[in-house]
């Protein structure tokens, strides 16, 4: 792209407008490798936590998927990705969240079955005094809750 300049500020700006449609590229392409990345590796965790749960059928297409944006992923480059690449990572993210949706369903439901049967008792000892200690030797001179907004 040949830009007349007249100024030298004027070149200045168009080279800065230039580098800035630049740098949202690469983060755009960086934000969607590293949000796949991230998808990848939970939906893998989530594979071997609860798979034996999930029917062979669809544990095969969520491995597939998981498979597929791997390869997506290693393969492209954050600092020089085209917009297709882009695009077919988040097409890629896209199916696999949606084959895993059932995986994470039942991921769900497994921590709430634990969590809803054993446990601590996450409401003993609460109360106004919170365990506060009631003995009047307590000669500190604390005071929660003072401070003051600049």
């Amino acid at each position: 792209m040949a830009v007349v300049v007249d100024k030298p500020g004027e070149e200045a700006k168009h080279e800065t407008e230039r580098f800035a449609e630049e740098d949202k590229k690469r983060k755009e392409g960086i934000d969607a490798r590293n949000e796949a990345d991230s998808l990848v590796f939970q939906t893998q965790k989530a594979l071997d936590e609860v798979g034996d749960k999930v029917d062979a059928s669809e544990k095969e297409k969520v491995q597939a998927d998981i498979d597929k944006l791997k390869e997506l992923v290693e393969k492209s480059n954050p600092e020089s990705m085209t917009d297709a690449e882009i695009s077919d990572i988040n097409a890629a993210k896209e199916a696999l969240m949606q084959s895993a949706q059932n995986v994470f369903q039942k991921m769900y439901e497994g921590a709430q079955a634990a969590g809803g049967a054993a446990g601590p008792d996450m409401g003993a000892g609460a109360g106004p005094d919170m365990g506060a200690n009631t003995s009047q030797d307590n000669a500190d001179d604390v005071v929660d809750g003072d401070y003051r907004e600049v």
